[in-house]
């Protein structure tokens, strides 16, 4: 199989999301994006990532809100110790 000059090597993890972007494909094992079609690895055939495993940075984390009645009996709970 001829080898690729379709290959981008990045390090940066803003990198990998604008790699998938741009239509780049993810080899977990060799660790190498590649710019194709194929569903597989050109190298190694294993099957190629096309976006990120963890979609951590990109959605803003959740806020919970707790009732103001929880938050009164909560305050009236007690604690023992030694028992």
């Amino acid at each position: 199989m001829p080898l690729s000059k379709n290959v981008l090597h990045t390090s940066s993890r803003m990198g990998r999301a604008r790699s998938y972007a741009d239509g780049y494909r993810y080899c977990s094992r060799c660790r190498a994006f590649y710019l194709t079609n194929s569903i597989r690895c050109p190298y190694c055939g294993i099957p190629l990532r096309m976006a990120p495993r963890k979609r951590k940075g990109r959605e803003p984390p959740k806020a919970v809100v707790v009732a103001e009645d929880i938050l009164m009996e909560a305050e009236e709970v007690r604690v023992r110790t030694g028992v």
